[in-house]
């Protein structure tokens, strides 16, 4: 699958590579690479072969940007491979063929494997035709049901390409074929498709390919390899919040440091529902806990610098920590793990925490333990040793500035401890770096909770009021945070967040009644949102919403206990509101066939009597694309033919209407 890169700079950098020329000749590849961070690629680059024979390498020694031109043959198969550099997450680049097209785009963050990454087939001539699949649109995880088929094709000769058909198959059972046409799609544009019909993925691993061939209804193009892609999608029976953990080495002594401090609290100040949870690993300093400075130094190589979910290292600064934290957030996690109850003693500090963990799907043979990271904030020192180094001091290295105003290049280098006052400090592991093991067992069942109790007795030097929880639950095989949840050391109940509605799917307007089904305590204040804009749409406890449009839905609701703490449930695509509904009761007497249809739809139906009559066809968002006008039919049995000229090919909805009474049908138009 083709990547996007997400910025470009226009500054150049410092260029290396094997061979090139001075203007880029036909048939020549070309190489445009980005650094996010402006050093250079840090030992990276992309090598390209022609078999076994080095076409040329290419890197960019330091900057922002740089450009390569690599000699290739016509027709021949070009491989890249990759050699990952100190940050390879910087790296951003894009491969541009013979032809001017755009063949491989990598974005920052999200660098090739190394070693071979990616095959194509240099070309030097536009004649021709050939419609090429560049991706394949589907998520690596998607919830159980019916689930959109989209792809995404390119023109890559001179030939227009007017239609096209495409089919896809589950497991190598395959779809209907459906003709994608009315089409004009030129040299080096592109055109993204939804196949009409509907994918019923069950839970499961399923591998699935989609395949475009009758090119312009005259079979094969020219190139019929790059046709068709694959993907390996595993269904799961719920779609879990990621909750996502950056633990970031830093230090007192560390006068780049500052940079850590300031992004681990405007992003903490920024991403309040739960998802980002930031924890600063101290070094060689009063807040050092050994083990968990022994765990991170596995990862980073150098100060600041951290691991999100014990993965990916990425530098603290916002312009590559937020990004990266928003695309870890979109990770479709198997398993849950929420603290379910907690006792704390003011008076002795033995304090017990209940985790409880759910998974998403069946599994066996698995291996997770959970741990718990006792976060401090607050954390004050007197000695000199709690001075903070601070290299931005005087604005040599530009502005710092922390989210509340606060600028380091306009305090001195250190900062006196007297003024330094230390967030998100882990202080504790409990449980350790890799967690306690043989607390889940190897074989799971979705909807059956795993529940481990943690003790511990608090440090009496630790401010319980500053103190906050984080349970993570940690893929003992992988050694990565596969989820995790926070909450206050002092805070109220803990509520467990749920609801559920009367109905899911209909049509709209269609009215939802919401029951709130939250368990572990008195809530003080409920907020909904139903259609997940960040924006309140009721604050009672069960309400009542009408959806007026189409589309599905995603609805969060958040509850807050007596002391003020929020928890929160958001169910994703919980809500279905067709423009048009479908009355399956009503319509077993209506019925619509050939379906799916080519040039006419017949509309077979019983009348009790006399009644007027008159149809309407809705698209998928609601919008009526054909009407007749109604007319008075006798009692018996009727049928009316409906012409399909002017429909395009995709799924509609058929409304009769008898006198006041609507009943509804699906059908799928297929030319």
């Amino acid at each position: 699958m083709k990547k996007r890169f997400l910025l470009i700079f226009s500054l150049m950098g410092f260029l290396l590579f094997s061979q090139m020329n001075n203007a880029s000749a036909q048939c020549d590849i070309v190489i445009s690479m980005q650094d996010s961070y402006g050093d250079g690629w840090n030992g990276a680059s992309v090598k390209f072969y022609n078999g076994a024979t080095l076409l040329g390498s290419a890197t960019i020694g330091s900057g922002y940007s740089g450009t390569a031109t690599i000699v290739a043959p016509d027709l021949t198969d070009i491989s890249l491979v990759w050699t990952a550099g100190s940050y390879p997450e910087e790296c951003g680049f894009t491969v541009t063929n013979g032809i001017g097209i755009d063949v491989y785009v990598c974005e920052f963050l999200q660098n090739p494997a190394p070693g071979q990454f990616f095959v194509f087939t240099n070309v030097c001539s536009s004649v021709g035709l050939d419609l090429n699949l560049i991706d394949f649109v589907i998520p690596s995880k998607v919830a159980a049901g019916d689930v959109e088929i989209k792809g995404i094709v390119r023109s890559e000769r001179d030939t227009p390409i007017a239609s096209f058909d495409v089919v896809y198959t589950i497991d190598g059972i395959a779809s209907e074929v459906a003709t994608i046409s009315d089409l004009n799609i030129g040299f080096n544009e592109s055109f993204e498709f939804t196949h009409p019909q509907l994918a019923n993925i069950e839970v499961g691993e399923h591998n699935l390919e989609l395949i475009v061939q009758n090119i312009n209804g005259a079979g094969d193009d020219n190139f019929p390899t790059n046709n068709s892609l694959t993907a390996e999608v595993l269904c799961v029976n719920e779609i879990f919040q990621k909750n996502v953990v950056y633990e970031e080495g830093t230090g007192t002594w560390c006068g780049w440091c500052p940079r850590g401090l300031v992004g681990l609290n405007t992003m903490g100040h920024n991403y309040t529902d739960g998802t980002w949870i930031g924890i600063g690993v101290h070094n060689n300093d009063p807040m050092v806990v050994a083990e968990y400075d022994n765990g991170i130094g596995d990862f980073i190589a150098g100060y600041p610098s951290g691991v999100m979910n014990r993965t990916s290292v990425y530098d603290p600064g916002l312009s590559s920590l937020e990004p990266a934290f928003l695309a870890a957030r979109q990770d479709i996690p198997l398993a849950k793990i929420a603290v379910t109850s907690k006792t704390w003693d003011a008076g002795t500090g033995e304090m017990v925490v209940e985790a409880t963990t759910n998974f998403a799907m069946d599994l066996t043979g698995t291996s997770y333990n959970v741990a718990m990271v006792i976060v401090e904030s607050g954390v004050t020192g007197t000695t000199s040793q709690w001075n903070q180094a601070n290299y931005y001091s005087g604005g040599g290295n530009g502005d710092l500035i922390d989210w509340d105003g606060t600028n380091w290049a306009n305090l001195p280098n250190p900062v006196p401890a007297a003024n330094m006052v230390y967030n998100h400090v882990g202080r504790v592991l409990v449980g350790g770096w890799n967690g306690f093991s043989g607390t889940i067992p190897a074989d799971v069942t979705y909807g059956t909770p795993y529940t481990y109790e943690f003790t511990y007795t608090l440090n009496p030097s630790f401010d319980p009021a500053e103190v906050d929880l984080v349970v993570l639950l940690i893929d003992a095989t992988s050694g990565q945070i596969a989820n995790a949840c926070e909450v206050e050391l002092e805070g109220g109940a803990i509520l467990s967040p749920d609801f559920s509605a009367d109905v899911i799917n209909g049509l709209a307007p269609l009215t939802v009644n919401f029951t709130d089904e939250t368990e572990g305590g008195a809530i003080s204040t409920w907020s909904w949102d139903f259609d997940f804009d960040g924006i309140e749409d009721s604050n009672e406890q069960n309400p009542t919403y009408i959806y007026v449009d189409g589309g599905n839905y995603t609805v969060s609701l958040t509850v807050t206990n007596e002391t003020g703490d929020s928890f929160t449930v958001t169910k994703e695509a919980f809500i279905h509101s067709s423009g048009v509904g479908i009355d399956e009761l009503a319509g077993l007497n209506f019925k619509c066939y050939p379906n799916p249809a080519h040039e006419t739809t017949t509309l077979s139906f019983i009348l009790n009597e006399t009644a007027e009559v008159q149809y309407s066809v809705y698209d998928l968002l609601g919008n009526m694309v054909l009407e007749n006008n109604a007319q008075t039919l006798k009692a018996g049995d009727q049928t009316i033919k409906i012409d399909n000229a002017t429909l395009a090919n995709g799924i509609y909805f058929v409304n009769l209407k008898i006198n006041d009474q609507i009943i509804t049908n699906k059908i799928t138009i297929l030319k």
